[in-house]
């Protein structure tokens, strides 16, 4: 199984069943084969892609003109082809583009894998079409994508909206590294990349609008796989992408096999820095397989509306005497579509408790405090160091990150001190359901807000 928590999995899950779930793909998924007329069926490369085809084409007319080509990369090697004077950039793109047009290659099972899940957008970094090539051969009449690309060399005129049909049967395929078709608007070598990034930042030309409101939605997820962590340019690229374009917290699939312990450290950091992008360890096919099988488990793709509160995470903090309370609120917020955490029953004996609540407050989006007179007697047990992180927390956090909710008549005026200074609802037996819908529209409402 690939290793995930529990949450990581619930969330990816639920948004793809409501179709809230957008996959950004990057160039190293494997491709596909054909064995020769009258040999052996096709056979998958699980080490290579067309991003690699495309720079093993170009080496050999490099080295014939004299230069040497100390590396497979597409990036670099079409950058040589670039700089040099025998070829330049329009002979790079054309013969990109024409590269492409005669590739014969075909989907692999991870590109049909992808296919059959119910993915309404897909932006993608390859140049080929292979992934709308597999949509269109799914079983039972397969799926019609819409296929769209950026061309950062062009104006708004060269970058259409996207049409509004968008659904799992008519899914955007969006080429954000540009198309074939139009040779030009390839990102290929190292100044191409550059220019795009500048593209992209300035908004010169601008993406589609209906591109930028499809990946901002709230309550969403994004996937990112195989962007490829050998590549720093890739890594910047997905970083550019999360920051300028606001995307909601993405989830990225990095398999860590053959990398340090301290680069793999780093690569972490590089990624949460500002961004707090979730950096899975996983290889890329074995996760596809399981998140195929888990929404098969959760009834696949649901016509019913999804949850106010959906995947939205919020820790409960309380003392103990105020389980009860936080106990319902803990139920009542899961049936919410919401994703509590409770200590209760997370934390287990030996666990290194001050260490988790640091990281389960990093991860979540809110806290909810019940107050009460019981928290106020409370000196220096573990709830004070819990609500003292939790503000600290919310000090770094964009708009409203604690919520408090009274336990008892009192509380607001004999609670704790330093809670004081937030909005508190009064919660009791007889107000519990009308409290609560409030709490809830409050939490939705903010958490709508963050995500522009």
């Amino acid at each position: 199984m690939v290793s995930m928590k529990p949450w990581q999995w619930t969330s990816l899950v639920s948004s793809l069943r409501h179709g809230r779930c957008l996959l950004v793909l990057g160039p190293e998924l494997a491709i596909e084969i054909p064995g020769e007329a009258g040999g052996s069926a096709s056979t998958v490369e699980t080490d290579t892609d067309t991003r690699a085809m495309l720079s093993q084409h170009l080496a050999p007319q490099l080295k014939d003109a004299g230069y040497d080509v100390p590396t497979t990369d597409l990036a670099t090697v079409a950058q040589l082809y670039e700089d040099c004077r025998e070829f330049g950039s329009a002979a790079l793109h054309s013969e990109a583009a024409s590269f492409y047009s005669s590739l014969t290659v075909s989907p692999s099972p991870l590109h049909n894998a992808l296919a059959a899940l119910p993915f309404q957008l897909v932006v993608t970094t390859c140049h080929d079409q292979l992934l709308a090539k597999a949509l269109r051969q799914l079983p039972h009449g397969g799926k019609q994508p819409m296929v769209y690309r950026y061309h950062f060399r062009g104006d708004a005129r060269d970058n259409p909206e996207l049409a509004p049909a968008m659904s799992v049967a008519t899914p955007v395929v969006f080429h954000l590294f540009g198309d074939p078709e139009e040779p030009s608007s390839l990102v290929l070598s190292e100044n191409d990349l550059l220019d795009f990034l500048i593209s992209i930042i300035s908004n010169r030309p601008p993406l589609p609008d209906s591109l930028r409101r499809a990946l901002a939605r709230p309550n969403q997820s994004l996937l990112f796989l195989g962007f490829g962590i050998r590549h720093w340019y890739l890594r910047v690229l997905l970083k550019v992408l999360v920051r300028v374009l606001a995307l909601p917290q993405p989830f990225t699939l990095e398999p860590w096999s053959g990398l340090a312990e301290l680069e793999r450290k780093q690569t972490v950091l590089f990624y949460q820095r500002g961004t707090h992008i979730e950096v899975l360890d996983a290889p890329v096919d074995d996760f596809v397989q399981e998140l195929t099988a888990r929404l098969k488990a959760g009834g696949g793709v649901s016509d019913a509306p999804e949850p106010p509160l959906h995947g939205i995470r919020i820790f409960i903090s309380y003392a103990s005497e105020d389980e009860p309370v936080a106990s319902r609120l803990f139920v009542s917020l899961r049936d919410a579509g919401a994703e509590p955490w409770f200590d209760k029953d997370a934390l287990k004996a030996g666990d290194r408790w001050e260490e988790i609540i640091k990281d389960q407050l990093h991860d979540t989006h809110f806290v909810l405090v019940v107050n009460s007179r019981a928290l106020a007697r409370k000196v220096d047990s573990y709830v004070n160091k819990e609500i003292w992180h939790a503000r600290e927390r919310a000090k770094e956090v964009r708009g409203r990150f604690l919520f408090v909710v009274a336990a008892d008549d009192q509380a607001i005026e004999e609670g704790v001190k330093e809670l004081r200074e937030y909005q508190q609802l009064g919660l009791s037996a007889d107000n519990y359901d009308a409290t609560l819908a409030e709490l809830i529209s409050l939490i939705r409402r903010e958490y709508q807000l963050r995500q522009r």
